[in-house]
């Protein structure tokens, strides 16, 4: 009576039916049954197609078959036991219950399919924003908390995944998000890891396009037949060309092109041969990394202006600022020519071998383009020091054997004179090598005029002071004379010791 149930359901049947007859120890009876094969849950919960699944249960070493919810269904890879069959979970496998060849007492419990998303709130950034990177992990319409995910990059083009620092954990929802601020266009994915509770999977890429900034350094003001420096920088820095473009009967025509480096700097020299109004942008082209990006319109104003003292205005703020650019002594840009910017004009036109009148004529500011960088003769490395050219009449303050000022002066005149002793005098100024011996905070009268806080750098009384009277010439009896706001400016700086250069060139 045995022979038909058992070939029906199976030598697993049969086993189990002879340990259950066995286990109660009654012999020569009709055996009973055991239970139907059982299901009690997966490892993994959920699952991805192509994950290995094992089913826990009993009574389950006679499976042939799994057939998935979406009607797909898979052959046990190993051998079943009586507590597990494992298999692979086909593609086209859906969340819900499994069926079992042959069939179990019981439904089976439901078995998740693991679904993902990924997002992100901005498509397109422009540096410095961020923005997030959202994924979820989900199973039969729920999300699968407390898994750990890690968001993966990838730069455009590239083959792999890199993973960036600070996993997550999944939410209730089995959501996560990451901050990012990519400095170039990145692919993005995320990855969930595998658990007793979930398989590991991965999300498809999404991709944030970045586009880079500029920042640009234009003047307000220029003067004509100058070359000015257009500077700007690409953030975040990066190589590559650069395009000047000037805005010209209703379009944009090409006006430059310079190349950033690898700090993303460059710079357009550029040259107005008419006075006028001159709109420009900046545009740096797109490339495989990143999103084109233009500065928005500047106007630049080309004058032919010519300055003098007591004339305000952007061009003679521009005149400050160059002059500061290069060392000469002007202390604030102020937009007034004052007394400072009068002899700090003085002082250029000295360095450059033309008129010293202090009038900042079309030739000035042709210079000023193209300055000659004077150069020191006596360069000291880590400490002060003073020299003065006396063909030039101007003084060098330098500091580490750099120029970091340059004043006006006026020395000795060449002339005789009656000196403090009543003899005969010719008024020179010692050239040689020399140093601060002592100074005085005051005005000092004596029988030649007055000094104003002399710094001495000899015994016979010459001095750098401050006077009143600075003309461009060679005026003195033989000290070396600054104007009075300079000599404030320069009296800490000229510390006793320092050396003290004089000579000719």
């Amino acid at each position: 009576m045995l022979a038909r149930p058992l070939a029906a359901r199976g030598a697993a049947v049969v086993v189990s039916a002879v340990i259950a007859t066995t286990a109660t120890g009654v012999t020569g009876a009709t055996p009973a049954w055991a239970d139907a094969p059982s299901v009690t849950g997966y490892t993994p919960a959920n699952v991805v197609p192509g994950t290995t699944l094992h089913i826990v249960g009993s009574g389950l070493a006679g499976t042939t078959d799994v057939t998935f919810t979406g009607g797909v269904d898979a052959a046990p890879s190993t051998s079943p036991t009586d507590t597990d069959v494992t298999v692979t979970v086909p593609a086209g496998a859906q969340s819900g219950p499994l069926t079992l060849t042959p069939a179990t007492g019981t439904t089976p419990p439901d078995l998740g399919v693991e679904t993902t998303s990924i997002s992100r709130d901005a498509s397109t950034l422009v540096y410095p924003t961020a923005t997030h990177v959202r994924a979820t992990l989900t199973a039969a319409g729920h999300g699968i908390a407390g898994q750990t995910a890690t968001l993966l990059v990838r730069a455009v083009g590239g083959t792999s995944w890199s993973p960036a620092p600070g996993p997550q954990t999944t939410n209730s929802s089995g959501a996560v998000a990451f901050l990012v601020k990519p400095t170039r266009t990145t692919d993005y994915a995320v990855r969930f890891a595998g658990s007793t509770t979930a398989a590991q999977v991965q999300t498809a890429a999404t991709r944030v396009a970045s586009r880079p900034t500029l920042s640009t350094s234009f003047p307000v003001v220029v003067p004509i037949l100058t070359v000015q420096r257009l500077t700007g920088v690409v953030h975040p820095a990066t190589a590559g060309k650069v395009l000047l473009q000037r805005y010209l009967s209703s379009a944009w025509h090409l006006a430059g092109t310079a190349t950033a480096d690898r700090y993303g700097r460059f710079a357009f020299a550029v040259q107005w041969k008419t006075k006028g109004v001159y709109v420009y942008r900046v545009l740096r082209t797109a490339d495989a990394q990143h999103l084109a990006v233009s500065t928005s319109a500047r106007s630049i104003r080309a004058v032919d202006r010519t300055l003098r003292s007591g004339m305000t205005g952007p061009d003679v703020s521009y005149l400050q600022q160059r002059l500061q650019a290069l060392h000469y002594d002007v202390p604030a840009v102020t937009g007034v020519f004052n007394y400072d910017t009068l002899h700090a004009v003085i002082a250029f036109e000295k360095v450059q071998r033309i008129t010293r009148d202090g009038v900042v004529s079309p030739t000035v500011w042709l210079y000023l383009g193209r300055p000659v960088v004077p150069r020191l003769l006596h360069p000291l490395a880590g400490v002060g020091a003073v020299e003065i050219d006396l063909t030039r009449q101007v003084l060098f303050y330098a500091v580490n054997g750099a120029i970091v000022r340059i004043l006006d002066v006026s020395t000795g005149g060449g002339y005789t004179f009656v000196d403090s002793s009543g003899n005969l005098a010719k008024a020179i100024t010692p050239q040689g090598h020399f140093s601060i011996r002592y100074k005085i905070n005051k005005w000092v009268t004596s029988k030649l005029g007055t000094l104003y806080r002399p710094a001495y750098f000899n015994d016979s009384g010459y001095a750098i002071h401050g006077e009143g009277e600075v003309p461009s010439y060679p005026a003195s009896h033989g000290c070396v004379r600054i104007t009075v706001p300079a000599m404030d400016r320069m009296y800490s700086k000229l510390t006793v010791g320092m050396s003290v250069w004089i000579y000719h060139t």
